[in-house]
């Protein structure tokens, strides 16, 4: 058994850092990134395409220990490009040893019918090599929480993040149940009617995201809100502002096996 001393010790490694397990590094300014840096952030930065990943893993060699890089096909970039470059990304994951997928998924809301078909195909690769690498996958399910859950309970997945989740409260638990981690985003803090999902999130299962830099009712989301984040959450779950930090980054660690 660990010590108290021990523990303490590994508590107060994991509280140096706050993570932002979903970003869009690569669109950020090169005097934004330097600010983000300064603040001690962790940041998974996911891509949506080849060109993406390529200037992410630019930015990992420069800011070494605070990038992750993610592998990943975005379902927007295929309505937008018309081309697949699934397998070519699966490779370079492969090829560089990446231990995080994303950002890939399936659309029901903002994409057309006719491309459903194609987005599960896709899908269904990403989740194969998640179980095949053991590695995190980092997910972007609009109203197909519940048939992306399915996809990976059936295929043995065990390391995946429903990125800023806003689907049904009652799917919370079944997500949870399978040891898959509800991704928080820095907006919900601006959707009072998403309060809830925050309070049923259980804390064992709770990441941080800003998804920067997008554009959210006006306001660019940025890795530099996660503070505020979990200041929000602290109150609204009637926790101590550590102990946010100190679940949500054992979660975070967790799936990116590091």
């Amino acid at each position: 058994m660990l010590s108290e001393k021990v523990i303490l010790k590994k508590e107060n490694e994991i509280n140096k850092y706050l993570y932002d397990m979903h970003c869009h590094l690569n669109e950020f300014s090169n005097s934004d990134l330097s600010k983000i840096f300064e603040n001690k952030i962790k940041v998974v930065a996911v891509s949506e395409e080849l060109e993406s990943l390529r200037k992410i893993m630019e930015l990992a060699d420069v800011y070494k220990g605070y990038v992750i890089p993610c592998g990943g096909f975005h379902p927007w970039i295929l309505d937008k490009m018309l081309i697949d470059q699934s397998d070519e990304i699966i490779k370079f994951i492969e090829r560089h040893d990446l231990n995080c997928i994303g950002e890939v998924g399936i659309d029901k809301r903002f994409m057309k019918q006719e491309t459903f078909k194609k987005q599960e195909e896709i899908f269904l690769k990403f989740v194969n090599l998640s179980k095949e690498m053991d590695i995190m996958i980092n997910i972007h399910s609009p109203n197909a929480w519940k048939e992306v859950l399915e996809i990976l309970v059936k295929n043995d997945v065990r390391r995946a993040m429903f990125h800023w989740y806003t689907g049904p409260i009652e799917l919370i638990e079944d997500i949870a149940k399978n040891n898959y981690a509800i991704s928080l985003n820095v907006a919900l803090m601006l959707q009072k009617k998403h309060i809830d999902i925050i309070k049923n999130t259980p804390k064992e299962h709770m990441v941080l995201e800003s998804d920067g830099p997008y554009n959210y009712h006006g306001i660019k989301l940025s890795p530099l809100m996660i503070s505020e984040l979990v200041d929000f959450i602290a109150k609204t779950k009637n926790m101590e502002r550590d102990e946010v930090i100190n679940f949500s980054a054992v979660k975070s660690i967790y799936l990116l096996k590091s």
